[in-house]
């Protein structure tokens, strides 16, 4: 009897473990950086959904262009590329342009040099708006938001 109890409080233990370790436990967003002509382009995390099906954190705004609305872009020119490295690589990448009321798919570069991606700065001039959402395992996905000054 007394054997059954020790062996019942350890496979309650052994479950509960499991279940925290799995489950419970959060996981960090990963770190990212955006670089330009070598150095660091200022973003905000407009979006995210992270962490286990139980301990979820989520923020969501509603309109992500308004949220650079006053700040400061970065200056770039045209033909230059943002490199985009994650802390740990995302399952898929999606990068977007606001203008306005619109939004425009950008089609990325996987970049092996740099072990993460980039794009090219077309040709308009004027203040740029661009949205980089990395998608990760579990449905967790972190949605970026960089300003730029193009000239």
């Amino acid at each position: 009897m007394f054997k059954k109890g020790i062996l019942l409080i350890v496979a309650i233990s052994t479950l509960f473990l499991i279940i925290q370790e799995t489950i419970l436990t959060k996981e960090e967003k990963p770190q990212v950086k955006f670089v330009l002509a070598d150095k660091a382009i200022p973003y905000k995390i407009t979006n995210y959904s992270w962490g286990k099906a139980l301990n979820k954190d989520k923020l969501i705004m509603k309109d992500t262009y308004s949220s650079v609305k006053g700040t400061e872009g970065t200056s770039a020119f045209m033909g230059e590329y943002v490199h985009i490295h994650f802390s740990d690589r995302p399952e898929n990448v999606e990068i977007l342009e606001h203008k306005k009321h619109k939004k425009s798919y950008i089609y990325d570069k996987n970049t092996n040099d740099y072990q993460g991606y980039a794009f090219q700065i077309d040709s308009q001039k004027g203040e740029r708006v661009f949205e980089v959402r990395g998608i990760w395992k579990g449905n967790n996905y972190v949605t970026y938001i960089i300003k730029l000054k193009v000239s």
